[in-house]
């Protein structure tokens, strides 16, 4: 009797211990995620155009889901558990379903993107990378099949899967920053809009993508005069490219009047070749009129904003961006090109990364 006593006594201690280590953590991963909330509304409140905001934003949610885990345990009820388990399956099993179909994914849309657009390869990028992605794990799963415990395979698997884990990375962080400028919209304060040009077609034609930008300014413009009679003005900002006939601008202004915007109401910024000149060029045009630099918008594709406010905030605009609506099924490729973009921007840092991961699995070949 004696001896049970004592093991009733010791179970009750040990799981106390386990009860008060559960609430040391739950109290420390809970403050931590207040912490993270507010250093992430900070950021964003000062600039949300930033990868920063991103992982953020990912680091906040994941110390909420990490609360969340110790509070049920903690909790130590079935039914509590069950459904908190619940929500997780139907979490995770979309995001399993689009891990593993990855490939299959992009190769469809790549074929779609092929039957509809041109043939270049910024417009293949899904196909190659769905290509790739299936490619890759068969080709090392023959090459260990037939040519087992191979030093060099062994090397260039790690490295590649290390790759592509550190490349995904910056993906999630990419599609969080890319999703926060979805849900805050500008105010309707402005006194300009800057719309960034694009290619015409045969050379003096408005394109429907070209199109849309102008119209997302447009129509901001008029809901801005309904709430609060502050009236706005358009800039359109694109020169002459080789192969066009006029400045993008002066067929921006011909396309804006002709959808009814007032030509009182439209100036024209037609130097710039690219996103950085349209935002330097433009914030001349700005200056000139006596605009308050920081009341204004620039308007370009939903795909497009992050990296364009990028440009904007370098030449001291710091201004928000809307973005008009684009094709779903040309919205991953543009994506893939803007994440590659805004790699590139930071390209010797990424390089030294991928660096640093070749010479860790490097290290264990010549140390064994």
């Amino acid at each position: 009797m004696l001896q049970l006593k004592l093991s009733k006594r010791g179970d009750s201690f040990i799981m106390g211990n386990i009860f008060d280590n559960y609430f040391s953590y739950s109290i420390f991963f809970i403050a931590a995620s207040v912490v993270m909330s507010a250093i992430t509304f900070l950021l964003i409140k000062k600039n949300r155009y930033r990868l920063l905001c991103g992982m953020a934003t990912i680091a906040t949610i994941f110390s909420y889901f990490v609360s969340l885990s110790i509070i049920v345990l903690q909790i130590n009820n079935k039914v509590l558990t069950y459904i908190y388990l619940a929500a997780l399956v139907l979490i995770f099993i979309p995001i399993f379903l689009l891990t593993f179909l990855g490939a299959f994914l992009f190769i469809w849309n790549g074929i779609i993107v092929w039957r509809r657009e041109s043939h270049s390869i910024g417009n293949m990028l899904t196909l190659i990378i769905g290509v790739l992605l299936l490619l890759i794990p068969i080709v090392f799963s023959l090459l260990n099949r037939y040519i087992p415990n191979n030093k060099i395979i062994d090397f260039l698997e790690n490295v590649s899967y290390g790759f592509q884990n550190y490349l995904l990375f910056w993906v999630l962080t990419f599609l969080a920053s890319y999703l926060i400028t979805k849900v805050v919209r500008p105010k309707f304060n402005k006194e300009y809009a800057i719309i960034l040009g694009s290619g015409l077609i045969n050379g003096d034609t408005v394109s429907p993508l070209l199109g849309s930008r102008i119209m997302v300014a447009a129509n901001f413009k008029n809901q801005q005069f309904k709430k609060n009679k502050m009236p706005m003005k358009l800039i359109m900002s694109g020169g002459q490219g080789r192969d066009e006939l006029l400045a993008e601008a002066e067929a921006m202004r011909e396309y804006a009047i002709h959808h009814g915007v007032p030509e009182s109401d439209i100036l024209v910024e037609n130097q710039s070749k690219n996103t950085y000149q349209n935002m330097i060029f433009s914030k001349q045009v700005v200056e000139e009129n006596g605009f308050d630099l920081q009341k204004g918008i620039f308007a370009t594709n939903d795909y497009h904003v992050f990296r364009a406010a990028g440009f904007a905030h370098l030449v001291g605009l710091n201004i928000d961006g809307i973005g008009s609506k684009t094709s779903k099924y040309f919205l991953p490729n543009a994506l893939i090109r803007e994440y590659i973009a805004i790699l590139s921007n930071h390209k010797k840092f990424h390089i030294a990364f991928m660096l640093v991961i070749v010479i860790i699995n490097i290290l264990p070949i010549f140390i064994s």
